[in-house]
């Protein structure tokens, strides 16, 4: 064993290493670092964060460091009120602190000030850089492209059951039950702090799997300001709102500041009342679009009924007139067919009396039974004959009865009593089947009222 060797105690090298640093380091630094761990203890009021620099997932650089009690409220309240978040683990902060070394706890900073606008900036970067991010990868309108259905119905809502605005949509939601039916399910979930994206993004992903269930998805969080929203700009959360198959509505209760989440949603409504109306009004604007059709299709069924109720009667007229002068004409041809008939009539027979005599006076040699035959036979002519006058006139007066029967079959009102119906399309007649489409509305107009009914 070497005796010359000089051998220093642990105590001695400890205060030999603080005096150095204390002689060479003797004023206060600006750092940059990411806090690993922010060990805040509340009953003694210190605390004492561990510092890491990285490089992607790589440690490079590692330090504890110490905030007084003193110090920390005052540098904790500054932070929240200008960045609106608290002093928390995963976010990157420049601060001033003076570097000691304690013989038992070793190396460490003494952190006596906290820049916020660094850590806004930093955090303006990281949101920035997820933006892009999400629009290099085709997913910032991705969620803007779904379909939002004309009545959506069935509301997955992302919330917490306690929460004021929750209550708030649910109110608002009821109060229209009576008008209108919108089914919601509560899906439970943190909505700010560190637990906030992994809830969410969790939410998300059953409602995705369930999706053909819902309609829309609400992710609603009352009152709070934009404390605590930097979850809503985090990459993860962001991608599962894109990729969620049915449209999302956010309502996260600020008006400035939109996160990332509020960008990539179908639709960003400020609060969930907000929401809610939003959901109201699909059906108020539906309702009233179908009560405006309503009375314009009332009118335009009295005015085409109008219009029909004319146009019968124009024809019933022109039937009428029709009719009168068809009978007349008729009337007029029987006449003087009849007075044809009995000149005619007349005439044969002077001309069969005119033959007799001739013959009778050229025969007056012809014994009298021959004479009786033929007079005999001369009045079977007779009656034939005057029997086929009277069954053609008799004939003629059956074509005019028919025809008479004819123009009465054809006024419309006698079809529609009939059991027959006009029907129409949008005020048109319909002829053929191929006029009429499924789904279309169609009017029946019948002898007594009218019926509207939608083909299948």
């Amino acid at each position: 064993m070497n005796d010359d060797r000089r051998i220093f105690s642990l105590l001695e090298i400890t205060q030999s290493l603080r005096s150095v640093i204390e002689r060479n380091y003797t004023a206060t630094y600006w750092i940059k670092a990411e806090i690993a761990k922010l060990n805040f203890y509340p009953r003694s009021g210190h605390c004492y964060p561990e510092l890491v620099e990285k490089a992607g997932n790589i440690v490079k650089a590692q330090m504890r460091a110490t905030i007084w009690a003193s110090d920390y409220q005052n540098i904790s309240n500054n932070f929240q009120r200008i960045v609106g978040e608290p002093l928390k683990e995963g976010i990157n902060i420049l601060f001033r602190a003076s570097i000691t070394f304690h013989p038992v706890y070793g190396l460490s900073l003494n952190i006596v000030e906290i820049e916020p606008a660094f850590t806004l900036g930093e955090m303006a970067r990281e949101k920035q850089k997820t933006l892009k991010k999400l629009v290099n990868e085709k997913l910032f309108e991705k969620n803007k492209s779904t379909q939002l259905p004309l009545l959506p119905s069935k509301i997955a809502v992302i919330s917490v059951e306690t929460s004021k605005g929750y209550h708030d949509f649910l109110n608002i939601i009821n109060n229209h039950q009576q008008k209108f039916t919108i089914k919601h399910t509560l899906f439970p979930a943190i909505l700010q702090g560190d637990r906030a994206v992994e809830t969410i993004t969790a939410q998300l992903r059953i409602i995705r799997k369930n999706a053909d269930n819902f309609d829309a998805v609400a992710i609603i969080r009352g009152g709070g300001g934009d404390i605590g929203l930097n979850c809503y700009d985090n990459y993860q959360m962001a991608k599962d709102v894109a990729l969620c198959p049915i449209p999302v509505i956010t309502g996260i209760g600020h008006s400035t500041n939109e996160t990332i989440v509020e960008m990539i949603a179908w639709i960003n409504k400020i609060t969930p009342t907000d929401v809610a109306y939003f959901l109201i009004s699909k059906f108020e604007t539906f309702f009233n679009r179908l009560e405006d059709n309503r009375k314009s299709l009332i009118n335009n069924a009295e005015k085409l009924l109008k219009q029909e109720k004319y146009r019968m009667k124009h024809t019933s007229d022109m039937i009428k007139a029709y009719s009168e002068k068809t009978i007349q004409k008729q009337s007029f041809q029987i006449y003087n067919l009849a007075k044809y008939m009995h000149n005619a009539s007349t005439n044969r027979i002077k001309y069969q009396q005119n033959k007799l005599s001739d013959t009778a006076a050229k025969l007056a040699y012809i014994p009298k039974n021959q004479l009786f035959k033929q007079q005999t036979q001369l009045n079977v002519f007779i009656k034939i004959f005057s029997a086929l006058t009277l069954n053609h006139l008799k004939i003629q007066k059956n074509i005019i009865s028919l025809n008479e029967n004819k123009v009465t079959l054809l006024d419309p009102k006698n079809t529609l009593q009939r059991g027959y119906s006009i029907t129409l399309k949008k005020g048109k007649r319909i002829i053929t089947s191929k006029s009429a489409c499924k789904g279309d509305e169609i009017e029946t107009i019948l002898s007594k009222g009218k019926l509207t009914s939608t083909v299948k």
